[in-house]
């Protein structure tokens, strides 16, 4: 097989990145945008030692669970990979994933349940963050297209709020205005949907710059809805985005919004996640894992600014939150002090030697939950677990690829995995979170 060579072929499944599977003489070619039992005309694009890529030239026999993409952009930008699938397939997929994840990572073939979906799947996200540049001297916003520095601009993005995409035209017409785009680098709003409000951050190479305070008071009377304006001077040449000195510039540093009944500080550095309407059904059910009755002590690590452990510690006797950002911790104390709840500490540590913080201090806790980053858990992490050793570890995980790595560590160390549950937190995308929950065999 060589470059441009065209065969025909059929899907029979999907890599973890939504392309489709499929084999000449049990070679595997992997075709983006082709469905599960379609067949088409492939052109081979490239060739790797023991695999190569393809693209569609003809597709013979057509799927019925094949959509029509809503973006204008979906293909180059890359961002929504699964577009051209319905629904139906959507959730496939996603399950799909995770049990091949489980059976890859962990030589486990667990019960995978339904996935837990939340409408809308579109106008879903509450933070957009776009790159902005000087091409050939007119000013381009837009996402990287994959593996590039390339921007593809867009007219709207489907998975942002209107209001998102409103404020980014506006901002990329005022950026051309008032010749100040080489002093921008990133585009940074935060739209809380039950509360309204908005956050923009503006991360930049200098300020002020030429226009700097036009462009503030141009962009805060026209749209009323910004309750914090800051900008972050940022001269790294590498790809950490929010990091140098903050300064706001009107109103707050902080936006609020509500979920599940409490309410929380959003800062344009604190992690909050990006669809409310799957997190409320995300934390609704890690909760329920845990089984919390108003007796038990629970630790939250990786707490972030406090959301799983606040809400828990409204079911559970005392609630022991551990987060390394510094930053976060100051604003999960405070959403504590909101939403008057007085039964949480939090330490400002790494998730590993806070845990053994929490061994020294001989805390006896009945319930573990953990949300780490896309990495996983640590192995310190993980060990110390095993020293707590709580009747009952949540897991809740952004990809499932290190969960499934992470629960086979656990079940090595005596906990039997009860339940996975997959939540759709990001439609028309390939990503998907899961929840798990885990118990101690002895308990």
């Amino acid at each position: 097989m060589q470059k441009n060579e065209t065969y025909t072929v059929t899907c029979e499944g999907y890599a973890e990145d939504g392309s489709g599977v499929t084999r000449i003489d049990g070679f595997v070619i992997f075709v983006p945008g082709l469905l599960r039992s379609e067949t088409a005309e492939i052109g081979i694009t490239a060739m790797r030692k023991t695999y190569g890529y393809g693209r569609i030239v003809k597709l013979i026999t057509r799927s019925e669970h094949r959509a029509e993409p809503i973006c204008s952009v979906n293909r180059p930008c890359g961002g929504c990979q699964l577009q051209h699938m319905d629904d139906s397939e959507q959730r496939w997929f996603k399950e799909d994933k995770v049990r091949n994840c489980f059976r890859m990572n962990a030589g486990m073939e667990p019960e995978i349940l339904p996935i837990i979906k939340a409408e809308p799947y579109t106008s879903y996200r509450n933070k957009v963050q776009v790159p902005v540049q000087l091409v050939k001297g007119k000013t381009a916003m837009g996402f990287y297209q994959p593996r590039t520095n390339t921007i593809i601009e867009y007219d709207v993005c489907h998975v942002q709020t209107e209001l998102s995409n409103r404020i980014t035209a506006y901002l990329k017409k005022q950026f051309e205005k008032l010749s100040c785009t080489k002093e921008i680098r990133h585009v940074l709003i935060k739209h809380a949907h039950r509360s309204g409000q908005v956050m923009v951050c503006l991360v930049v190479r200098n300020y002020p710059f030429h226009h700097s305070e036009e462009l503030k008071d141009d962009l805060i009377s026209t749209f009323p809805e910004i309750r914090s304006l800051s900008v972050i001077v940022n001269r790294r040449e590498d790809n950490v985005i929010l990091d140098g000195k903050g300064t706001v510039l009107y109103g707050t540093p902080y936006i609020e919004e509500q979920l599940l009944g409490s309410t929380f500080r959003i800062s344009a550095r604190s992690f909050f996640q990006i669809n409310p309407y799957a997190t409320e059904k995300l934390y609704s059910t890690a909760i329920d894992f845990a089984g919390l009755s108003g007796k038990e002590t629970v630790i939250d690590l990786y707490c972030g600014t406090g959301t799983i452990g606040i809400l828990c510690a409204k079911k559970a006797k005392k609630v022991y939150g551990i987060e390394i950002v510094a930053d976060a911790v100051k604003d999960a104390r405070i959403n504590a002090k909101i939403n008057d709840v007085n039964n949480i500490d939090f330490l400002n540590a790494d998730a590993g030697k806070g845990a053994q913080t929490v061994i020294r201090s001989k805390i006896k806790a009945d319930v573990v939950i953990v949300d780490p980053p896309r990495k996983g858990c640590s192995k310190d992490t993980l060990d110390a677990i095993e020293t707590i050793a709580p009747d009952k570890l949540v897991y809740v995980s952004c990809d499932p690829a290190t969960l499934a790595r992470d629960v086979k560590i656990m079940a090595e160390k005596g906990y039997v995995l009860e339940k996975v549950q997959p939540v759709d937190m990001f439609p028309m995308t390939v990503h998907v979170e899961s929840i798990v929950s885990m118990k101690r065999q002895d308990s």
